[in-house]
């Protein structure tokens, strides 16, 4: 549901990817047989409350950090939980160090167990490889539907990216348009996000949210659905983003 709490402002120091490559040894590799790679730090290289920056995925060109929402270290192994929002079911994607080795669960009872580079091909690996930040920069801000199954869904970018950059998509799941936006408006009394082809507009209540979509005269009443309840439909049914660069993006 959209909240009435005003919005943070943007941070003003821009993230910096850490350096890679002045910390290969401190860093494992590992590949899975869909031939993308998988760079995790050593167990005792990092303090644990850095060790999830140090947490990469992508192809053997390109890598991007990953968002890591939980970790634990038991047993001298660790367990990374990354933000892969295609997970369906409302699991949570998993990197595991084990005696087995890295462990990636994508929700489902069959886990990847990788294979870790060798340090000849590691090194070949890092010296052709580039490390980017995360690529994946907005989050869903509003959700709703009609009736008749015609959704409404409006995001922005992270604060760590700048904040603000609405944009809004309306219609049926795998066939929603990105409409020009004309305005937005966002207070202690709800929102309105206008564009030429009409006006979503939320009033907010004590308990629940209230939204309509306004065009031509005529006001449609919506259902208000929470993202975050509704993260597999956004990331993947709505047919909205392309690749998100996180792990478990092909499910």
């Amino acid at each position: 549901m959209w909240s009435a709490v005003a919005l943070a402002a943007p941070d003003k120091k821009k993230p910096v990817v850490p350096d890679v490559k002045a910390n290969v040894a401190k860093l494992d590799v590992w590949k899975d047989d869909l031939g993308e790679y998988y760079v995790v730090p050593q167990v005792d290289a990092f303090k644990f409350d850095d060790a999830g920056q140090w947490v990469f995925f992508g192809d053997a060109k390109n890598l991007y950090q990953q968002r890591i929402i939980g970790a634990s270290l038991q047993n001298n192994a660790f367990s990374f939980t990354v933000w892969s929002p295609r997970v369906a079911s409302g699991a949570q994607a998993t990197l595991d160090t084990s005696d087995k080795g890295l462990v990636l669960n994508c929700g489902s009872k069959d886990n990847r167990v990788l294979t870790q580079l060798k340090a000849d091909e590691a090194k070949a690996f890092f010296a052709k490889a580039t490390f980017g930040m995360r690529l994946w920069k907005r989050r869903p801000r509003f959700l709703a539907r009609d009736d008749d199954g015609v959704y409404y869904f409006v995001d922005m970018l992270d604060e760590d990216a700048g904040g603000n950059g609405f944009r809004m998509f309306v219609g049926m799941k795998g066939a929603m348009k990105e409409m020009a936006m004309t305005n937005v408006i966002e207070d202690s009394g709800g929102a309105i996000y206008a564009s030429k082809s009409g006006n979503l507009k939320i009033v907010v209540a004590d308990k629940t949210d209230t939204a309509f979509w306004v065009k031509g005269g005529k006001k449609t009443e919506l259902t208000v659905l929470a993202p975050l309840e509704n993260r597999y439909l956004i990331y993947r049914g709505l047919g909205i983003y392309g690749q998100l660069g996180v792990v478990c993006d092909d499910l």
